[in-house]
């Protein structure tokens, strides 16, 4: 099976969000307003879906302190826990479209079919990546789908579109990887990743050599 993944390269991110900002553009996710913390509520974010985001990673100490920034989404793992976790998917056959969540032959991307999404939230817990958001409006859960909309056009042609996030990059930080190799799962992964062999994740991460 063909697998679609990410490259990441860690010593471009500079953790300016454009690639959290394109996300939300290109796909219309929650909130319709400013997702600005509010002094009101404590300043906690109002609830929203984000697809994509950057963890910020700080290290060291003075006179040497360092900061990491790592681009984050949903993965399209090998074998999603997200996927075996969902009580109306079926596990032993992943790449049935009448699964909530299903892996793609074609390409690997994992999605998640929202018409029969009953929103229980299992994926959310399952998922070591943080990847799948529940919609509070839907009572769905979402994620990334590897902007699959601009990869494939309407008779499933692949187009010369990469996805909003890849695009946006100002830093070029941002890959996508058409035919990802599995044995290069989390490579030069930062601290804190989730152990790849969990889910063995679609994404690499380089330093500087894309």
């Amino acid at each position: 099976m063909a697998q679609t993944g990410w490259l990441i390269d860690l010593d471009k991110c500079t953790g300016c969000d454009s690639c959290t900002i394109a996300c939300k553009s290109e796909n219309n996710t929650r909130p319709e307003t400013s997702p600005m913390p509010f002094k009101s509520n404590g300043g906690v974010l109002p609830d929203h879906v984000s697809y994509r985001w950057v963890v910020k990673k700080e290290a060291g100490v003075y006179p040497q302190p360092t900061v990491t920034f790592v681009t984050s989404a949903c993965n399209h793992c090998q074998h999603p826990a997200c996927l075996a976790s969902c009580p109306v998917s079926d596990v032993a056959d992943p790449h049935n479209e009448s699964n909530a969540i299903f892996k793609r032959i074609e390409d690997g991307i994992v999605l998640i079919n929202q018409d029969v999404c009953i929103g229980c939230s299992n994926c959310i817990h399952a998922c070591p990546y943080g990847a799948p958001q529940f919609n509070t409006a839907s009572a769905k859960v979402e994620k990334c789908t590897f902007c699959i909309h601009r990869l494939y056009d309407n008779n499933g042609q692949r187009t010369d579109f990469l996805p909003s996030c890849v695009t946006t990059c100002v830093g070029n930080a941002l890959h996508i990887v058409e035919n990802f190799d599995s044995a290069d799962s989390g490579m030069h992964a930062p601290d804190g990743f989730a152990d790849v062999s969990l889910t063995v994740p679609s994404v690499r991460f380089a330093n500087g050599k894309p």
